[in-house]
């Protein structure tokens, strides 16, 4: 029964048998959805290298900023700087050694004022019994 059929018609039966329109339509959902996958893949691609391209205008503008940075820190320059500093502090702090012996050599003196002042107040306007002593042997009016 085969051989009595063309076989023309025999490949053109058994191909409307197989009913591929699902799978053709699976096929195309596939197709569909690489495409669809591929387009989301491309556009995480196109970020990501949007924000590399913003990362690397970022270093570069901080690595041109240490740069510059490190060429203008001339280490001649800084160490001049520091003795510099260094011979301003001890200036200062002579000044202020200096500044305290005076402080209390003026402390001293003026306790040894107020000391005689004290003694002179005790001694009242017309000095002490001795000095007042003297002072009427010596004016004859008194």
């Amino acid at each position: 029964m085969l051989l009595d059929e063309d076989p023309a018609t025999l490949i053109h039966h058994t191909i409307g048998n197989f009913n591929i329109h699902p799978d053709k339509i699976a096929i195309g959902r596939i197709y569909e959805s690489l495409s669809t996958l591929q387009q989301a893949r491309d556009l995480r691609i196109r970020d990501a290298e949007n924000a590399l391209k913003k990362l690397s205008r970022n270093f570069q503008t901080l690595a041109t900023q240490h740069n510059e940075t490190i060429s203008a820190h001339s280490s001649a320059i800084h160490a001049s700087q520091i003795v510099e500093l260094d011979t301003q502090k001890f200036r200062v702090a002579k000044a202020a050694s200096d500044l305290e012996i005076e402080g209390e050599r003026l402390e001293q003196e003026l306790e040894s004022m107020r000391e005689k002042l004290q003694a002179l107040d005790m001694q009242g306007i017309e000095g002490d019994q001795a000095t007042k002593a003297e002072r009427e042997l010596e004016d004859p009016t008194m």
